[in-house]
């Protein structure tokens, strides 16, 4: 009964077999994320160019919901670093930062992922993300670790910036106002650092972040230190999130908002289920990614609903989730409440919280979001990663960071469909001594029949690619009359394959040879049945196994002339069948081809 309500209800699957026992692991692990969701909250919304305030709201309505919608038992949805630089970016050029006009566009671009999201997961489009590769989240995120590192400086040393909000046009105003630090700004900002580095090394499970904003808050207040020029961040309202329509202000912007909506939508996809991956292959849970979509999808509009603003998973709190125990996504739920009873109770204590505290809390997330041993393994794995990785990061530094989104996904797509557009292709022969077939050396194959190995796809990807290589061996060996392709690892054929088979077919005919294939698996020799092609080349061309292939075409297509003359003996066969011994091949076989006039021994 309950199987029925799973696509829109899905939480009722799990919330059936919900057990008393789960719920203490539940309520330890959801109040562990709420502790550090709180500092991290306020400090994303800096970030994403918002009052404090909407980071804690984004933490609460669409963590809820994304637990209840999703499918991971432990991912935590809410701000993150890398989608909310790309909020500030989308934004920055519609409306002031921090301003009335800029929030309530922020609502509406959430609303706006929210929908893109919902709509590729109805449409079942989990898929995608297999062709995104892990290289474009690396050095994004290296990037943006940059970026965000870089805009804290202002507020860090309590320097009060007018340039544009570029890495470029901002260097250099950073260096010439050096000298304008304030003192102790720049102290609360360090000891900030340093309390967290401490707390990490030495007592990594307390909550270092939350303790160090705690310490300069204390600070502020004690020694009024806001009425010595300490910038802080005031104080916030003591309210649950309140219900807004989010397209009150976003007339006249929706256009606009939709290329970076889509840039969002896809990186917070992409963290999100790399995030719950990860964990499920720990836990050994089953994921449903379309599920996963569609509950991210339900939460960023909860959040244009509830005055938040574009979220993710994060890879954080989740870590922080499952080493806490939690055993379903109640935890989750547990920690959106516990969120909204701190803003509750305790909102008046940001008043004294220094902006700077916030900027250190961002430069030690700065530091960790670039993961070192991650990029230096990928560098070192192929080129390909390594020029994914390397373009993505400097586009995130010198483009619209919306657009070096776009710009990794569609590197890392253009270089899987160059690789998948170029199999590997090459002659093979029968090694003697171990009784494989092995890569052909110095050119030595058989003058009757080159056997082929292609490992590869044969699609409209690559079926130029596979056609001339063919055509060229073909034509290098004009005596040659037959060949046997190995299709062991051919997964993907199609009509552009079929026809350039037919082509080699109808090119070997014209010599008086056959064309035979070995391995062909099921879903390929389908395709060869539909579209014509089986009959086309004959049912007795096809065998499971090279060596049987191999027989067959000695029987159907050899000529007994070209055999004696051959001076090289490719096959265990060739020994006798220069003899004229056919029946080495079978009792009572006799040789079915005769010297053709077209074809000349070289």
């Amino acid at each position: 009964m309950l199987a029925a309500f799973h696509p829109v209800a899905p939480f009722l699957v799990w919330l059936r077999r919900y057990s008393g026992h789960h719920l203490r692991a539940d309520l330890v692990a959801g109040l562990t994320v709420a502790v550090v969701a709180v500092p991290q909250s306020m400090a994303y919304a800096l970030i994403a160019g918002l009052p404090v305030q909407y980071g804690l709201y984004a933490s609460i309505v669409p963590t809820i919901v994304a637990c209840l919608w999703g499918s991971s038992a432990h991912l935590i949805t809410g701000p993150t670093t890398a989608v909310s630089l790309v909020v500030y970016a989308t934004l920055v050029d519609l409306a002031a930062p921090g301003g009335g006009a800029f929030i309530e566009v922020a609502f509406s671009l959430a609303l706006v992922v929210g929908l893109i999201q919902i709509g590729m997961g109805m449409a079942r489009l989990g898929a995608l993300l297999n062709f995104v590769s892990h290289s474009v989240i690396l050095g994004f995120s290296a990037g943006a670790a940059v970026l965000i590192g870089f805009k804290q400086i202002p507020g860090f040393l309590g320097v009060t910036m007018t340039g544009g909000g570029s890495l470029l046009s901002m260097l250099p105003e950073v260096v010439s106002r050096l000298h304008e630090t304030h003192p102790a700004t720049f102290a609360l900002g360090l000891l900030t650092i340093v309390v967290i580095g401490a707390l990490k090394r030495l007592r990594p499970l307390w909550p270092g972040t939350l303790i160090a904003m705690g310490v300069a808050g204390a600070l502020v207040a004690g020694f009024d230190l806001e009425a010595r020029g300490v910038s802080v961040v005031g104080a916030i309202p003591a309210s649950l999130p309140p219900f807004h329509l989010p397209w009150q202000a976003a007339h006249g912007h929706w256009g606009r908002l939709v290329p970076g909506a889509l840039a969002i939508a896809l990186l917070g996809l992409v963290e999100a289920v790399s995030i719950a991956k990860a964990i499920a292959g720990q836990t050994r849970q089953r994921l449903d990614v379309n599920q996963e979509f569609i509950g991210q999808g339900i939460a960023n509009c909860a959040a244009a609903f509830f005055s938040g603003y574009p979220g993710s998973g994060s890879f954080t709190r989740s870590a922080v989730n499952f080493r806490a125990g939690a055993k379903t996504p109640m935890s989750g739920v547990v920690a959106g409440l516990a969120v909204a009873g701190a803003v509750l109770a305790a909102a008046p204590l940001a008043a004294s919280l220094p902006i700077s505290a916030l900027a250190g809390v961002l430069l030690v997330v700065a530091v960790e979001m670039v993961r070192v041993a991650d990029i230096r393994r990928t560098v070192r794995a192929t080129r390909n990663d390594a020029a994914v990785l390397g373009v993505t990061f400097l586009a995130t530094l010198l483009l619209n960071i919306e657009f070096a989104v776009y710009v990794g996904v569609l590197l890392s797509i253009g270089l899987h469909m160059a690789n998948t557009s170029h199999p590997r292709i090459y002659s093979t022969v029968p090694d003697f001594k171990t009784g494989k077939l092995a890569p052909s050396q110095a050119g030595i194959t058989c003058c009757q029949m080159d056997i082929i190995r292609i490992e590869g796809s044969l699609f409209f990807g690559s079926a130029a690619f596979v056609q001339e290589d063919l055509q060229r061996r073909l034509k290098s060996h004009p005596a040659m009359a037959s060949l046997l392709i190995r299709m062991h690892q051919v997964n993907n054929f199609d009509a552009s394959g079929v026809h350039v088979l037919e082509i080699i077919a109808a090119e070997i005919r014209g010599r008086g040879g056959g064309l035979y294939f070995s391995g062909v698996n099921g879903r390929v020799f389908q395709v060869f049945k539909n579209s014509g092609l089986l009959k086309e080349v004959g049912e007795t061309h096809f065998r499971s196994t090279t060596g049987s292939a191999i027989r067959q075409a000695m029987r159907e297509s050899f000529c007994p002339l070209i055999c004696a003359q051959c001076e090289v003996a490719v096959f265990v066969e060739c020994r006798e069948l220069k003899k004229g011994n056919w029946e080495v091949l079978g009792k009572g076989q006799q040789p079915r081809c005769r010297h053709t006039p077209g074809r000349r021994l070289h």
